[in-house]
């Protein structure tokens, strides 16, 4: 039997450095200067402000940069993956834009990115 899980239950870690998923720097969806049409979804699907793990990796993933990230459950890591993917999808560009590994795909539910 594996040993049981002893991390604190609302603990994210990104780049090996963790904190309290609790603990946000205050940000705002706005702040990450976002297209209008995405922030209408973010705030029409419920969002209100970014969770840690957003406040953490949508910036950098913005910037182009690879990111591996590990938090909970109901953290909102589907979001800080759909949200930096859905800005950098170029409308007027008809090609298939914002491929991903069959594995990373994998985990996601259905329709997450439905933003």
């Amino acid at each position: 039997m594996p040993p049981s899980d002893t991390r604190y239950k609302t603990e994210i870690c990104l780049l090996n450095l963790c904190q309290d998923v609790t603990a946000t720097k205050g940000n705002e969806f706005e702040d990450y200067f976002l297209k209008r049409e995405l922030l209408m979804g973010i705030y029409e699907k419920g969002f209100e402000r970014p969770s840690p793990i957003q406040e953490e990796s949508i910036p950098i993933a913005l910037t182009g940069s690879d990111i591996l990230a590990r938090a909970k459950n109901g953290t909102g890591k589907t979001a800080a993956f759909c949200i930096p993917a859905l800005e950098k999808i170029d409308q007027d560009n008809n090609v298939i834009q914002g491929a991903m590994p069959r594995d990373v795909f994998n985990t996601l539910p259905p329709f997450s990115c439905g933003l």
